[in-house]
């Protein structure tokens, strides 16, 4: 397994669908991966395993100077291997050389494994979504990461987020 993420080609679609549907309760459909991955401003990466298909992928956006992690999953059978955190940090290293000064995304509050991650990765608490996933409905936390013009995390207070 090479753990190296490459860029999503247009035929890792269906495999990156895939790997949604095992992983998360409300999935994204393949036709919304192709029209997120097609805007400007999107960067897909995926990280390959033994047959050299798809086991894990991250979609993050750039928008100004703010940038986003949208999606990051990684299959069941290639948890607890470092994939995820290997797909975080190329994100957030392409997010900041893109000229991001922060970056944002959100987690479903009951994910811990996930909020840990991002935690030791050096994302914050900025503030809770009431609701913000339908199915099952929960909260999400919204997390931040401020990147400032050395590189060094910046201090973000937790607050409400509508």
């Amino acid at each position: 397994m090479t753990l190296a993420p490459r860029r999503a080609r247009p035929g890792d679609l269906a495999r990156i669908a895939q790997i949604e549907r095992a992983t998360f309760p409300d999935p994204w459909s393949e036709r919304s991966f192709a029209d997120t991955i097609a805007r400007r401003g999107i960067l897909a990466l995926v990280v390959d395993g033994p047959e050299s298909r798809p086991v894990a992928y991250g979609i993050c956006s750039l928008s100004g100077d703010e940038g986003e992690i949208l999606n990051l999953a990684v299959e069941p059978d290639s948890r607890g291997k470092g994939l995820g955190r290997i797909l975080l940090r190329a994100m957030v290293r392409h997010l900041g050389c893109s000229g991001a000064r922060s970056v944002y995304l959100e987690v479903r509050e009951s994910n811990n494994p996930a909020i840990s991650l991002y935690e030791q990765e050096g994302f914050r608490v900025l503030g809770r979504r009431r609701a913000y996933y339908g199915h099952p409905r929960e909260d999400a936390l919204t997390m931040v990461l401020g990147l400032g013009h050395d590189g060094h995390e910046k201090d973000e207070g937790m607050r409400e987020i509508g």
